[in-house]
Parts: C-alpha cells; sequence; structure tokens
C-alpha cells in the first residue's frame, strides 16, 4: 500500500468515526400540561355531537436543538411521539351517550386508545423558525385495531422553551371495525364519519411522561 493510499485510508476512517456523534442529537424530554386536551367528534341524524379528553399520557421526545435553533435548521425535530387515551376519560357531556360510546368503542375489551408516530415529512413552504408544520404517520390503535393514520401537524415554540401543537384528522368507525351506534330504537343513528383533534400544550421535563388524572 502506497503512502497516498494510506492517507486516503486514514481520512475516510477519521470521517467515518464523527458520522456517530453527527447522528447522535441530544433529547429534551417534554411532559403535558393540564390544558391539554383531545375531541372526538360526529354526527348523527339529530344531532352533532362530540367528547373531551384531558386526561391522558403522552411520551414527547424533541431534538434539544429546538429550544434556540430555527426549526428550518433543525434536520429532525420531533424524535420520539407515544400516546395513550383512556377510553373512559372521553366524556360527553351526557351519561347515556359517554355509555353509548364506551359500548362502540368496546372499552371493557380494549381499555385504551394508542398512537405512535412512525415518520413525518416536513411541509417547507409553511415551516418557520419558531412553528413547525409536517404531516406525521403513525399506528393508530382503536378498539383493538391499529391502522396507519397521516396526521396533519402544526408545533410552535413558546416563550421559555415550551411548545404547542396541534392537528386533527377525519376517520370511519368502520376503518377499526366499529359499528355506528343506533340508539332510541333506532330513531338516532350515528353517521359513520368522525373527527380525532387535539391541542397538546408541552414543558420541558426531566420526566418521560406524565400521566393526569
Amino acid at each position: 500500500m502506497t503512502r497516498l493510499q494510506i492517507l486516503a485510508l486514514a481520512t475516510v476512517l477519521a470521517a467515518s468515526m464523527t458520522i456517530p456523534a453527527q447522528q447522535s442529537a441530544a433529547q429534551t424530554k417534554m411532559t403535558l400540561r393540564p390544558e391539554s386536551n383531545l375531541t372526538l367528534s360526529g354526527s348523527s341524524n339529530v344531532h352533532d355531537w362530540s367528547c373531551k379528553s384531558s386526561s391522558f399520557q403522552a411520551t414527547v421526545e424533541l431534538d434539544s436543538a429546538y429550544q434556540t435553533e430555527p426549526f428550518t435548521a433543525v434536520p429532525k425535530l420531533i424524535t420520539r411521539v407515544s400516546v395513550t387515551i383512556p377510553v373512559k376519560s372521553l366524556k360527553c357531556g351526557h351519561g347515556k351517550m359517554d355509555d353509548n360510546m364506551y359500548k362502540a368503542l368496546n372499552a371493557e375489551q380494549f381499555p385504551d386508545i394508542r398512537y405512535v408516530l412512525g415518520s413525518y415529512t416536513v411541509n417547507k413552504a409553511e415551516t418557520t423558525e419558531s412553528a413547525l408544520a409536517a404531516t406525521t404517520v403513525g399506528d393508530l390503535t382503536v378498539s383493538g385495531k391499529t391502522i396507519r393514520a397521516e396526521i396533519p401537524l402544526v408545533a410552535r415554540r413558546m416563550l421559555g422553551g415550551s411548545m404547542v401543537g396541534q392537528g386533527s384528522i377525519k376517520l370511519l368507525m368502520t376503518d377499526f371495525g366499529i359499528k355506528p351506534p343506533v340508539a332510541l330504537l333506532g330513531t338516532l343513528r350515528t353517521k359513520n364519519e368522525i373527527e380525532i383533534s387535539f391541542q397538546v400544550l408541552l414543558d420541558k421535563s426531566v420526566v418521560v411522561a406524565l400521566s393526569r388524572q
């Protein structure tokens, strides 16, 4: 091996040793603030309806650069998201409707709705130094059935390093093998389409997840 070849090999090895360090960005773990909420809404042949939860669990991790760097300069701002919503934390403002929803969602057998982020694509045209616009792709599990769900998301950096994220997705109950509920001897028929919307407020924390009851 010539001296030139040895020098070239040494250069390649040195460069390869720096790659893991560049890829291993520091992570900041976030916790949910009590104002965070999720809404499940839909309609029927009689009236619209909505059920809200402000009691759920989330594990959220961000690249620590989010605190100081422009979002446009951070290659992967969101590194981990995992959410668990107890079905019975959803409240519709009417006890009978709550019971019908829990029954439709098979809450006794499948007590939780779960979501795990898989990947996302940044909308560069709408992303700014302090706001991220993206289309997320993740596994959404309802009533024991999991589908791949695309959810548009907007996340904004606030003063002090907190974050606000919001988004929504329209789905069909039948996507999860759920038969739209019928009540009042068939005179009230729930429509198949539902919408899940959320607003989460996040603070920096040394705790991975916060459970709020």
